[in-house]
């Protein structure tokens, strides 16, 4: 059981949980608007998020209300994330998809990730 374990821990820190868990890269628009805008995103916390097809973003996070704006370049996400008004997220993420859980990764793929369950 260490070995396993151990070769999790070394498949996730040299290619990232989602690549290394079989996940599905959303490489394109039309597959991140098939599969995931319009759609209630929950994370492990309870927080929500919707990336309505028209670019904009609205949830919850705690008792603060999510919004900005979104738009694809370059085979990622990229947005603009406000919480009550404050801006507080300017970030480009790659995108994995596995049954209903979305693995998003910051700075394009080069840093930490993001769990959320589409509802």
């Amino acid at each position: 059981m260490k070995h396993i374990i151990l070769a999790l821990v070394a498949l996730t820190t040299s290619a990232g949980a989602a690549q290394a868990l079989d996940f599905t890269r959303i490489a394109s628009e039309h597959s991140f608007r098939t599969f995931i805008a319009g759609r209630t995103l929950v994370d492990e916390f309870g927080g929500t998020l919707i990336f309505a097809a028209n670019g904009g973003i609205a949830g919850q996070k705690d008792a603060l209300v999510v919004s900005g704006g979104w738009v694809w370049n370059n085979g990622a996400l990229c947005h603009r994330t406000r919480l009550d008004g404050i801006a507080v997220e300017t970030d480009c993420k790659h995108l994995y998809l596995r049954g209903n859980t979305v693995v998003m990764q910051q700075k394009r793929g080069r840093s930490t990730e993001e769990i959320w369950t589409v509802r």
